[in-house]
């Protein structure tokens, strides 16, 4: 299991140089299509995906199915491999996929991207644990949110990003669950622009008895008292949590959320509406899982599993019954009193 961890890894940083590559200049070509009714969130009155959301998850996939080539056919993400009209995928070289991509935005801007594409990632992460449980590599299925927080990735990459917002906010999430059962086991957090470029990595495992996670940055700041909630939570939900006692900050990204509860910046991430998907969540619940936390429903607090059937309506993977994601139960326990 050791391996494929690393393998998840390496593929949410092929996915994480694809979101840098198109911060190497300013650029105005980074082509932004709206999403069909179909599978757009329905959150947002308008919903988008750029050309490198849909090469990002593509190259992560690829990376995946390179290595284990028996979850070629159960790895799952957010986005469709059409934009523009163009179906993108990666050849078998730099020339052929920026070819591909030129169709899209001038050459100069797909050749870069092509390159992050198939560029060999050299990572190494110094605490990935050695010895690990065996695990059936024929049960497993991944999740893949390739660029979350498509709409600051944007702002960002155009310099029209408030303080605190834009690309900070953007993270790769790549999890792996249980098909079987649907438990998440594996999760891998990447936040590409960490500290400018420098990126940081987190993971989780949660396989049955064993419990592991580790982060690349060790500088983490604990806050056991703050509530994340999106800007578009009820206001009278909102109100009775501060009522109760907690610090309530809205932050944009489910991912990003997601991410700080993982790392103890945050004792809880709630939203009680359907607004967040599998891909948003299978990655950081493994995390979560691993320290000792969990992610579930906010309207009956019953688990969420990934091996929900395959379905062309992206609206069969939302959370439909919201989410209450944590990683210390006493804060859970004191969110319900």
């Amino acid at each position: 299991m050791a391996t494929l961890l690393e393998v998840l890894i390496q593929a949410s940083e092929k996915a994480a140089s694809i979101a840098r590559s198109c911060c190497l200049e300013e650029n105005e070509h980074l082509l932004v299509a709206e999403k069909c009714e179909r599978d757009a969130n329905a959150r947002f009155d308008k919903d988008f995906k750029t050309i490198a959301d849909v090469l990002a998850q593509e190259s992560a996939k690829t990376e995946i199915a390179t290595r284990y080539p028996e979850l070629a056919q159960h790895v799952r993400g957010e986005e469709c491999s059409e934009i523009g009209g163009v179906s993108i995928k990666l050849e078998e070289n730099v020339v052929k996929t920026a070819e591909i991509l030129s169709g899209l935005v001038p050459l100069k801007v797909a050749e870069r991207m092509a390159a992050a594409a198939h560029n060999d990632v050299d990572i190494l992460l110094h605490d990935l644990p050695k010895e690990l449980p065996p695990i059936d590599i024929a049960d497993l299925g991944v999740w893949i949110d390739p660029i979350d927080a498509t709409a600051e990735f944007i702002a960002g990459v155009r310099g029209e990003a408030d303080a605190d917002h834009g690309l900070p906010c953007v993270t790769v999430l790549i999890g792996a669950f249980r098909r079987s059962t649907g438990e998440p086991v594996i999760g891998v957090i990447n936040q590409p622009f960490f500290r400018g470029n420098k990126g940081r990595i987190l993971w989780g495992i949660s396989y049955e008895d064993y419990k592991a996670w580790g982060c690349s940055d060790k500088d983490i700041h604990t806050n056991t008292n703050t509530v994340l909630m999106s800007g578009a939570e009820n206001q009278d939900i909102i109100e009775k949590v501060k009522k109760s006692g907690w610090e309530v900050m809205s932050l944009p990204g489910a991912g990003n959320k997601l991410m700080k509860v993982a790392l103890g910046e945050a004792a809880m991430y709630i939203v009680s509406k359907g607004t967040t998907f599998r891909w948003d969540t299978c990655a950081p619940h493994a995390i979560l899982r691993a320290k000792g936390g969990d992610l579930i429903t906010y309207t009956n607090k019953s688990p969420i599993t990934y091996n929900v059937p395959e379905s062309d309506n992206m609206q069969t993977y939302c959370n439909s019954g919201g989410i209450i994601a944590y990683t210390n139960p006493e804060f859970f326990e004191k969110f319900l009193k």
